[in-house]
């Protein structure tokens, strides 16, 4: 990541994680991709950017809630909000190997791009408790447009980062809710009795 001074907030880089050297990575992810499209076929808003953001949260959160994530695949920010970095590569291989196929719907005056299965994926590479994670971005995710579920991933964590920077996994530690009453009083209760300056 770069500099991010302008923004007021300082990652200390030696500390984060941008991806996880976790085995068989690219497989594990290429099996979350059939995974997702699988379920997703009948949620008529279904569509590439929905996959990506899918894969985004379910590895964010699964490393936020238990310190691993699902995949351990880099994450960068583009436009639309958070990407795989090496999705494109990852996409072209798989459409060569023939486990997906990408078909094109319009959607008003532009077209979606659909990302489809074409064979199960292997459920044995993930725990219950990983899928549980995935299928609760699914069911968020459900019937949500492109617009709207890129315009939910522009959090602050992506705000943070730079075009084409990648996003560190600590992000998910990131609150975009906004700081309440209670919480400033807490902070300023425990500055006074811890000596700090605020």
């Amino acid at each position: 990541m770069s500099d991010h001074s302008q923004s007021g907030s300082h990652w200390d880089l030696s500390k984060l994680h941008f991806e996880f050297p976790i085995p068989q990575r690219e497989l594990r992810f290429k099996e979350l991709v059939l995974y997702v499209a699988q379920e997703c076929l009948d949620d008529p808003t279904y569509s590439k950017i929905k996959l990506l953001k899918i894969l985004f949260y379910s590895d964010f959160e699964a490393f936020g809630r238990h310190g691993k994530p699902i995949t351990g695949m880099s994450y960068k920010k583009l436009p639309l909000g958070p990407a795989p970095a090496a999705f494109a590569r990852i996409q072209d291989e798989m459409l060569t190997d023939k486990l997906i196929r990408i078909v094109r719907r319009p959607v008003y005056d532009h077209s979606r791009q659909r990302v489809l299965p074409l064979r199960d994926p292997d459920y044995d590479l993930f725990s219950a408790r990983e899928i549980s994670i995935v299928d609760g971005w699914i069911r968020f995710f459900w019937n949500k447009n492109a617009k709207d579920v890129s315009a939910y991933s522009h959090g602050k964590a992506w705000k943070l980062a730079r075009e084409s920077d990648l996003i560190p996994y600590e992000a998910v530690f990131i609150s975009d809710d906004p700081v309440t009453y209670q919480e400033v009083a807490r902070v300023k209760e425990l500055a006074t009795e811890h000596g700090w300056k605020i």
